[in-house]
């Protein structure tokens, strides 16, 4: 095959969005959500409400039971991840079967993680973290 459009990869945990209902809580304006093709966005966790966001690389935002994130205004632009097609080599034999199957693999160049671990408020604005 030839050249492939690659369309951003997003993993919504169900923690963070089990419907579409909460999803619209969470995101109230999808129109300030940019994430561009190739991107990377994860978002895991029960209290995460996003305003504003442009991804432009790989964005992972994880928080733990008891904290509440709000992003305001945060925009990433990093070198993010590659999927990278497996070789001949790979496809018969030398990569394990789980590769195989999918086809590629993940090279993960860089990711800006937000992992919140600690109970409270925090609030992203103007890309800093801040806990409130």
């Amino acid at each position: 095959g030839g050249p492939q459009v690659t369309w951003p990869s997003v993993v919504l945990w169900p923690d963070f969005a089990p419907c579409l209902a909460e999803l619209r809580r969470k995101v109230p304006d999808a129109r300030q959500i940019c994430v561009a093709p190739g991107a990377s966005l994860e978002l895991r966790g029960r209290d995460i409400r996003i305003d504003a966001l442009s991804v432009d690389g790989a964005l992972r935002i994880h928080v733990a039971d008891g904290a509440s994130l709000r992003i305001e205004s945060l925009a990433v632009r990093n070198r993010g991840h590659e999927f990278v097609a497996l070789t001949e080599e790979e496809q018969a034999g030398a990569a394990t079967e789980e590769l195989r199957i999918r086809g590629y693999r993940v090279v993960r160049h860089e990711t800006h993680d937000i992992t919140i671990t600690e109970p409270g408020a925090y609030v992203v604005r103007d890309d800093k973290l801040e806990k409130l």
